[in-house]
């Protein structure tokens, strides 16, 4: 990180607030963009101590970063003792949202300043901070997805040469552990237990994985405590069956500086929450892969198994729609092809808030609902694909701008006319491309999922084209 922070009498000056900008702005991972946020806030409060703590799906929270590193925790237990929103409001800290794409990405907190800068002042770092906190995920997630796609490919060709789950994480284990810069990795299936890299014994694997059996978790993805500290876990399933559970492990948090201070552990965080959700990407695909595996190994015998593989390779199970592993292959191959071809990228408009307040069981009818009404409005030779969560993909042949846009329109107007089954309005957001000569499947898919943003942008229920 280049630069250094002035004192806070001198931050007051806008020239040089405008430096502490710039330099959040051009921050290159999540950790130096903490650092520069902690140490600046802390000359804004002068010299007050600046704890940042991450969200997590349970609602629990974990310590991401503290400024200054040494010696805070130590004498600031109230830092170290926060474990939950309500710890943080009884901690009568001075409290800070910072704000990912789904809500609240987590809380910067520090003890009350005797002075303290200008509120709008501080309100824009953090506003600048969040903005470059999701600019960054969106980057090393592209990044990590590129690499995982190219293992996806790789693994699914293997499906038939790799006999077992040892062969698979033998093949394939150092590449996941390369991407998400884990020292191990650990599958559970059907009571089995194996292990790549460095992990726990054995024995604390069991009892941990007894624990997450026994509390019928139901998060997508579980940070570890206790002896499997450092280790995240993703549950294995395919068409709601459950299967097992996938866990990467770390040995250092992501302020490796305090991992002496035993005192400390249940508090630190070691993953942050876009690996979390590329890790969930990883377990569903291995679990169709595992699925896939036994089918092979059974299709000699079971014709109804290998149909059951196929439909597991091209289908979502809960919307009957394409999956993006095959809707993605169905792009690469009209990218190399001469034929002509539309993306329409959309988003259900305010999904979680629908999730949160109905239930997950109300927003997967919804889900249902719009791939059905989107089936309706597709013409025989279009396709529509779950793209992941609430996102779908549309693929249209032969169509030009105008047509294109006629049909994102049309889509955008049944689902916001159609009746659900909740009383709050239901609306999409879409983003349409149209292929280009040399387009690249990446460069396509950018395009739209821009088109899709900037259309929530501009208000929700409508099209943009890029």
């Amino acid at each position: 990180m280049s630069g250094t922070l002035p004192s806070s009498s001198s931050i007051q000056h806008l020239d040089n607030l405008c430096h502490e900008l710039a330099l959040l702005c051009s921050s290159a991972t999540p950790l130096e963009l903490f650092e520069l946020l902690a140490k600046t806030l802390h000359a804004l409060t002068q010299g007050q101590p600046v704890a940042l703590y991450r969200r997590l799906s349970t609602g629990n929270l974990r310590l991401a970063y503290c400024y200054p590193v040494d010696g805070t925790l130590t004498t600031h237990h109230t830092l170290a003792a926060i474990r939950c929103y309500d710890d943080l409001v009884a901690s009568e800290l001075q409290l800070y949202e910072l704000n990912g794409e789904q809500g609240v990405w987590g809380y910067i907190g520090h003890p009350p300043a005797a002075y303290i800068g200008p509120t709008q002042w501080i309100q824009l770092l953090i506003d600048i901070a969040s903005q470059r906190l999701r600019l960054l995920k969106a980057e090393r997630m592209a990044t990590r997805q590129s690499g995982l796609k190219s293992r996806r490919k790789l693994l699914s060709r293997d499906i038939k040469r790799l006999t077992s789950i040892d062969d698979i994480l033998q093949h394939h284990g150092a590449s996941w552990c390369e991407i998400f810069q884990a020292e191990g990795i650990a599958l559970a299936y059907q009571g089995d237990l194996h292990c790549y890299g460095e992990c726990p014994s054995k024995h604390q694997l069991f009892h941990q994985l007894q624990q997450l059996n026994q509390q019928n978790v139901q998060e997508e993805i579980i940070e570890l405590n206790g002896s499997c500290q450092g280790g995240l876990a993703a549950p294995l399933s395919v068409a709601n069956a459950s299967l097992g559970w996938l866990l990467m492990f770390r040995q250092q948090p992501l302020l490796p500086a305090l991992v002496a201070d035993s005192t400390l552990q249940a508090s630190l965080s070691y993953w942050m929450p876009l690996e979390a959700s590329m890790i969930i990407e990883l377990a569903d695909d291995l679990a169709v892969a595992i699925t896939a595996q036994e089918v092979v190994h059974l299709n000699r015998q079971l014709t109804k198994t290998n149909q059951r593989l196929e439909g597991l390779a091209h289908t979502d199970p809960l919307t009957k729609c394409w999956n993006r592993y095959y809707t993605e292959l169905v792009i690469e191959d009209l990218s190399h092809s001469s034929v002509s071809f539309a993306v329409l990228m959309f988003d259900i408009d305010d999904f979680k808030n629908i999730n949160d307040t109905y239930g997950h069981a109300v927003g997967d009818d919804i889900l249902r609902d719009i791939a059905h009404l989107a089936q309706k409005t597709l013409k025989g030779g279009d396709h529509l694909g779950r793209w992941g969560g609430e996102e779908f993909v549309v693929i249209t042949k032969g169509l030009d701008e105008d047509v294109s846009l006629k049909l994102a329109n049309q889509l955008c107007h049944h689902v916001e006319k159609h009746i659900f089954s909740i009383a709050d309005p239901v609306t999409i957001s879409i983003g349409l491309t149209l292929a280009k000569p040399n387009d690249q499947p990446r460069q396509l898919l950018e395009r739209a999922e821009q088109g899709m943003y900037l259309a929530k942008m501009a208000g929700k229920n409508q099209v943009v084209i890029c």
